[in-house]
């Protein structure tokens, strides 16, 4: 059984959905109402978050194991009072600053209580959270599909274009993205992706920046790119770096999370330091100006996704862990 907290669509739920589909043995979903689920080939039911809908829904489907999909305190005290006899937890991004009050942060502790098997998505998360027992399964993407992208953005000729495809939110700091934008007037940017920092990032952006919206293409997004730029501030294992990688574009990002596995300095592309915008286009500056030693950033890079990164692999030792 897997459950999911989030009502939201966006990356994890996306992991969701790639382990549901790949469930041969019959599985129930329960979520709080993910439109994007409902098309999936398993039995979803959208429940009330409560522990006590949820122990009842368990010890009515007594599942041998449960898979809470990312940290949801009350489905692990509800999978621990229902007698489940295995509970996993896939901890997405331990950076991910909290800001609960006193109920929220005793949630989280009568959670943790409850001693799950927690799945990091790389090996920097458990170095960093240190949770125990645990098991590192890194997230996939469909290689392929990123490394067949045909360009679909118009360009300027003479200038390079950079690009970022994100939410729209803090945490991918776009401010810092912009900043490095206005010191760069050689260049035009690119950004893909919706969130509620639209209308502010609309105002702030100059005139070589254009706010593509959420776009279904990203594959071709990336690939009309010259060098692919994430000032993240924090992150799990990031798969919009590793699709820019796949996609075969050179990559500047923060040195945060599970991105210092992806991104190795010097090696597979080049690191900065989180909130500098000058540090960000300085990077990005010499990736434009040595297009040799960028090619070969790029071609590592891609070379280790289609190694190290594949949906099928993460699909595969996940399932494992369920036995």
């Amino acid at each position: 059984m897997l459950l999911h907290p989030a009502p939201a669509y966006g990356a994890v739920e996306r992991y969701v959905e790639a382990v549901a589909r790949a469930i041969r043995e019959e599985m129930l979903l329960l979520h709080p109402g993910v439109e994007e689920f409902e098309s999936l080939p398993v039995r979803t039911v959208q429940v009330d978050p409560s522990v006590t809908t949820l122990v009842r829904l368990l010890r009515s489907a007594r599942p041998r194991l449960v898979h809470v999909t990312d940290v949801w305190p009350q489905a692990l005290i509800a999978a621990r009072l229902a007698r489940v006899p295995r509970v996993l937890v896939t901890h997405h991004t331990p950076e991910l600053p909290r800001r609960d009050n006193v109920a929220g942060r005793l949630w989280q502790r009568l959670g943790w209580a409850a001693r799950p098997e927690v799945i990091y998505t790389s090996e920097a998360d458990r170095e960093r959270d240190g949770r125990s027992p645990s098991h590192v399964v890194t997230l996939g993407i469909d290689v392929e599909r990123f490394a067949s992208g045909c360009a679909a953005l118009p360009k300027q000729e003479g200038r390079p274009l950079v690009g970022n495809v994100a939410r729209l939110a803090a945490q991918k700091d776009h401010r810092t993205l912009l900043g490095a934008a206005a010191l760069m007037p050689e260049a035009d940017f690119a950004i893909a992706g919706e969130g509620e920092l639209r209308d502010e990032l609309e105002r702030a952006a100059g005139p070589n920046v254009r706010l593509l919206g959420r776009r279904s293409d990203v594959p071709d997004v990336l690939a009309s790119l010259d060098v692919f730029a994430f000032p993240s501030l924090y992150e799990g294992l990031c798969l919009a770096v590793i699709e820019a990688q796949a996609a075969g574009v050179p990559v500047v990002a923060t040195a945060v999370g599970g991105i210092k596995e992806t991104v190795v300095d010097g090696e597979t592309g080049l690191l900065v330091p989180a909130r500098d915008p000058e540090a960000l286009a300085a990077a990005i500056r010499w990736l434009l100006e040595h297009p040799t030693e960028a090619g070969r950033l790029a071609d590592e890079a891609r070379r280790r996704a289609v190694e190290r990164y594949s949906l099928q692999r993460m699909i595969d030792e996940t399932l494992a862990l369920y036995g």
